[in-house]
């Protein structure tokens, strides 16, 4: 087992919380991640339709069917895109890119390393978190821990990591 990241914590005893990343700086990082985000599923989506009207041309046309499979995969694409997203940086490294702007990381409160499990787990409770009105994330400036639903249901945390020095 290899120990968590060690996060800013001061030499004043202020203890873990310290080093916790809270409610405007993960929603800077988030306002990274959105335009990687959006890029990335605009490519899936067009990647998509193309398929699926090449398929229609070839199939000698574009009818009503066809069009009902385009937009059950654009939503699907929409829906699945943030959830990959997240899944696949947080799990490899802890971080997506709004993250490592930011010197931020997502850590598992046990002390084990992250896994894709484990990141998923977690995106799967960030869409809780949304679908409950957002409550599930004002929980990250309402609580002493600065976790939200996803990382208390995860059992995940946010941490800045130590600058270089």
């Amino acid at each position: 087992m290899r120990p968590a990241p060690q996060a800013d914590v001061p030499e004043s005893g202020a203890g873990p919380e310290a080093g916790r990343a809270g409610f405007w700086i993960r929603l800077a990082a988030w306002a990274i991640d959105i335009p990687c985000l959006f890029l990335v599923t605009i490519a899936l989506a067009l990647a998509a339709l193309t398929t699926i009207y090449l398929g229609g041309r070839l199939g000698g046309e574009i009818n009503s069917q066809v069009m009902v499979l385009a937009g059950y995969s654009i939503v699907a694409i929409v829906m699945l895109s943030g959830m990959v997203y997240c899944t696949i940086f947080v799990g490899s490294c802890g971080q997506t890119p709004g993250k490592m702007v930011y010197r931020l990381k997502v850590i598992r409160i046990d002390g084990q390393e992250m896994t894709y499990g484990r990141a998923l787990l977690r995106s799967l409770c960030w869409i809780l978190s949304l679908l409950l009105f957002g409550i599930g994330f004002l929980m990250i400036a309402c609580t002493r821990q600065k976790r939200g639903l996803h990382d208390i249901l995860a059992g995940t945390s946010v941490i800045r990591l130590q600058r270089l020095s």
